[in-house]
């Protein structure tokens, strides 16, 4: 059985709102050259802050992601060993069903011009299509009952609860970082922090510029002092 616990939990996750980066007016470019020197200082989580630093919720926001990110991590891990151990235990999968191929002399009766005017199927041909779909549907039972039983595998071994669990997880840091993207950052090791937070969630893979750095943008225009929401 493939191990798909990571794929279920990215069909999980809530829809990200994303726009694009380049519609930001002058932060664009900003971004793209300020977000290369954040990157090489996001390697580590930052130390706890004192509680007047101006990001000192970004960083306790972090701490928390941090340890989010552990679980899940760890869960990932045991999840692909389960996978592994339940693999071993599914029965053989069924062949794929292919039709029979029709044979010349059906094939050219089928396609006579005389019989489709007389609007009658020919013997030969009704009994080639009943036992195409006599064998077709006894392809379909054997592929059911192929994958009730790897349900009930899955179910009876663990996997459908562990699977479970790490989706939960998944959908911890997700909400984290939405929450750490929502807060603004006044100094560039707030936006370390926003960094950190985006490659955990992976967002930099996605096709679009992600919410991160989005949020990111929109600090550099604060600090900057550029004035105007961007559309």
């Amino acid at each position: 059985m493939p191990n798909n616990h990571v794929r279920a939990a990215a069909e999980g996750m809530p829809a990200i709102n994303r726009r694009r980066l380049l519609n930001l007016t002058g932060a664009g470019l900003a971004l793209a050259a300020t977000s290369a020197t954040l990157r090489k200082a996001a390697a580590a989580p930052i130390d706890a802050a004192p509680a007047e630093h101006p990001d000192a919720e970004l960083f306790r926001l972090d701490q928390e992601m941090e340890e989010v990110h552990a679980r899940m991590e760890t869960a990932s891990e045991a999840n692909s060993t389960l996978s592994d151990k339940i693999e071993a235990l599914l029965p053989p999968r069924p062949p794929k069903w292919e039709g029979p191929d029709m044979t010349d002399h059906l094939h050219e009766m089928n396609l006579d011009g005389r019989l489709r005017d007389m609007d009658e199927i020919p013997e030969p041909i009704r009994a080639w299509f009943k036992e195409r779909g006599e064998q077709r549907a006894a392809n379909k039972a054997l592929q059911d009952a192929y994958h009730a039983k790897c349900e009930e595998i899955n179910r009876e071994g663990g996997m459908d609860a562990a699977e479970e669990a790490f989706n939960a997880v998944c959908s911890e840091e997700w909400e984290i970082g939405r929450r750490i993207f929502a807060v603004p950052a006044h100094t560039l090791e707030g936006m370390v922090v926003k960094i950190r937070a985006g490659e955990r969630l992976g967002l930099e893979n996605l096709a679009d510029p992600s919410e991160a750095y989005l949020s990111i943008a929109a600090d550099i225009r604060r600090l900057a002092g550029v004035k105007g929401e961007a559309s």
